[in-house]
C-alpha cells in the first residue's frame, strides 16, 4: 500500500497565518494573542488555538507578559544587542569558509534575485521570508550540519526582529540593493572586505532597530 501524504493541519495553517501576521506587522509587538480572540479572529476551534500559541511559544513569536497572558514579543535594545551577539560570530565564520574555500554562492543568488524582483506592493512578511533564506542559504553553502542547525534555531527571532524595523527601509528595494553589495563582496576573495561588509550589514540592523 502506498503511503499517505499528510496535508497540512488546521493547528500547522493557523501558525502560519498568525507568524506572517507577526512578521508582517498587522499584529504588533505587544498585541495580546488570547485563545478567544484568535479563535473568533479565525473561526477555529480553541484547542486549536491553543495548540498553535503552544507552537509560537516555542519559536519565540509568543511570549507571556506581565499578566501571564501571551502577546507578540516586545525586543528591546538589549534583546537585539544579545541576539547579534550571538548571530554575528557565526556569519563572520561563515565567511571566512566562504571566502578561504571560494564556495560557490549560487543558492544566495537565487534568493537575492527574487528579493529584487519583488514587485513594489509585496508584503514586508514575504519579503522578510526571501531576506532570511538569503542569508540561511550563505549559512548552509558552508556545509557544516551542526552550524546549519545552530543557526536554524535563531531565525523566527532575527525575523522578528527585522519585521520590526521596517520603518528603516522607506523603499522596501533598499533591502535589496544592500544585499547585492553584501554578496558581490562575498565573491570578492578578499576575506578583510567580505567580513568587513558582513559586520557592518548586521550592525547596521542593530542601529536601526535602537532608532526606531
Amino acid at each position: 500500500m502506498s503511503p499517505v501524504l499528510q496535508t497540512q493541519t488546521t493547528r500547522d495553517a493557523l501558525v502560519a497565518e498568525i507568524r506572517a501576521q507577526i512578521l508582517g506587522g498587522a499584529l504588533a509587538p505587544g498585541t495580546p494573542l488570547t485563545e478567544t480572540g484568535l479563535a473568533a479572529m479565525f473561526d477555529v476551534a480553541r484547542p486549536t488555538v491553543r495548540s498553535a500559541l503552544q507552537v509560537l511559544t516555542s519559536r519565540h513569536l509568543a511570549q507571556q507578559s506581565q499578566g501571564r497572558s501571551l502577546i507578540v514579543p516586545v525586543l528591546d535594545h538589549e534583546d537585539v544587542r544579545d541576539l547579534y551577539f550571538v548571530r554575528i560570530p557565526l556569519e563572520l565564520e561563515g565567511v571566512r569558509v566562504i571566502v578561504e574555500n571560494g564556495i560557490p554562492l549560487g543558492e544566495a543568488e537565487r534568493y537575492l534575485e527574487e528579493m529584487e524582483q519583488m514587485p513594489a506592493d509585496a508584503s514586508w512578511a514575504d519579503r522578510v521570508e526571501v531576506h532570511s533564506a538569503f542569508h540561511v542559504a550563505i549559512i548552509d553553502a558552508v556545509g557544516s550540519n551542526r552550524l546549519s542547525r545552530i543557526y536554524s534555531t535563531l531565525q523566527d527571532e532575527m525575523q522578528l526582529c527585522l519585521a520590526q524595523i521596517q520603518k528603516s527601509y522607506p523603499n522596501p528595494r533598499d533591502l535589496a540593493t544592500e544585499h547585492r553589495k553584501l554578496l558581490d563582496e562575498l565573491r570578492s576573495a578578499d576575506l578583510d572586505r567580505a567580513q568587513g561588509e558582513m559586520r557592518r550589514h548586521l550592525e547596521r540592523a542593530v542601529e536601526n532597530y535602537e532608532s526606531t
